[in-house]
């Protein structure tokens, strides 16, 4: 998205806070950096939440940008607000409704308060999937604003393999992501467990990713290490790089509860591999059923190993063709470049900029 702003002749100022990804980023050095150091992702806090709308206001005030483009639930809310005061038009990307709209209860009811005031101050709201969309506009926003995109895309050309399916036994099945129940982790789990009695050393199950602490969704390191030691599933921790665990697979995994446009699945699509993923807004917009992948019903581990069942039984030749489609359907609807020229142009029409720019060299 930004390398599209940049080559249209656009200057990008990138606002968020460090982390062990911002000095490779900035080592491309195609964007100006200000780090954010009020944008706390854990705390409900209202005074730390004001900071937050003072220092991107602040932000804005210097800037003076043409427009913004606010990405996760905080900068959509008060970053809206900042941008509003100061009469800039703004976009907000829904990437996933998260923790608060899968728990029902008070903090939802807050957000969607929130939601719908930042609305007044939005110009657009994109959404990564249909049902997102739909649950905003029913008493959220206007029937008429947000427009929905396929996710933000997965680079088709980095997301790719030439090595085919293993043939061989073990089926290896591989869940990647955070370790939450919400992601459905226990799922995966408690669905292992089936088929590792039924199927024995014919069947692997992995997990990559780690667990999140700090995220009351998160099963816990003893958890873990219960399934570990019970020989049920293979942990490779946090891996920066996650397409040598995608080649190594059969199938890859992911029963959320929900998604904006699960990313892991897109990239295994990229990747030729099939895969598992649940009838949940995002999810189900990423399979064609019996084609590239299964859909099954969310928080049923049992409905899970079924899929994770008849998939073991397909032939090679089959299972080598469902990774072709998932290829084929990642390069048509998932691509990133495709994602960022729809989001440019929505973005250039929608905020009014008529202002002729040159392409950077």
């Amino acid at each position: 998205m930004i390398g599209k702003f940049v080559d249209q002749g656009w200057k990008v100022t990138l606002l968020a806070p460090a982390d062990d990804y911002t000095d490779g980023f900035l080592s491309q050095d195609i964007v100006e950096y200000r780090e954010l150091r009020q944008l706390q992702r854990d705390t409900t806090s209202p005074l730390s939440n004001y900071s937050l709308y003072k220092e991107l206001k602040a932000h804005y005030e210097e800037l003076q940008p043409d427009v913004i483009l606010h990405y996760t639930s905080k900068p959509n809310i008060f970053g809206s607000f900042a941008a509003g005061k100061l009469n800039i038009p703004n976009f907000s990307v829904i990437t996933g409704l998260g923790y608060a709209f899968i728990r029902k209860g008070i903090l939802q009811s807050i957000i969607r308060l929130l939601y719908r005031r930042a609305a007044r101050s939005t110009t657009q709201f994109l959404f990564e999937n249909e049902d997102d969309l739909a649950l905003f506009r029913d008493g959220i926003i206007p029937p008429t604003q947000g427009k929905s995109i396929k996710g933000c895309g997965v680079d088709t050309d980095h997301y790719k393999t030439e090595i085919p399916l293993p043939e061989s036994q073990p089926t290896v099945f591989t869940f990647i992501g955070r370790l939450l129940t919400d992601k459905g982790i226990m799922e995966y789990l408690k669905a292992a467990k089936l088929a590792k009695h039924e199927f024995g050393p014919n069947v692997t199950f992995t997990i990559v990713g780690e667990v999140d602490a700090s995220n009351p969704a998160s099963i816990t390191k003893q958890d873990l290490q219960h399934w570990i030691e019970n020989g049920i599933i293979e942990y490779k921790g946090f891996q920066d790089d996650i397409r040598p665990d995608i080649v190594q697979s059969h199938c890859v995994v992911l029963p959320s509860y929900r998604e904006g446009m699960p990313r892991t699945m897109m990239e295994a699509l990229s990747m030729s591999r099939p895969v598992i993923t649940t009838l949940v807004p995002g999810c189900r917009e990423i399979v064609d059923e019996g084609v590239n992948g299964y859909l099954v019903e969310a928080k049923s581990a049992g409905d899970l190993f079924e899929a994770i069942k008849k998939f073991m039984q397909l032939p090679y030749a089959k299972k080598l063709e469902m990774g072709k489609e998932g290829r084929l359907r990642a390069e048509t609807l998932f691509d990133h470049k495709k994602i960022a020229d729809e989001i440019y142009g929505i973005v250039v029409g929608q905020a009014g900029i008529n202002i002729q720019r040159e392409a950077c060299p």
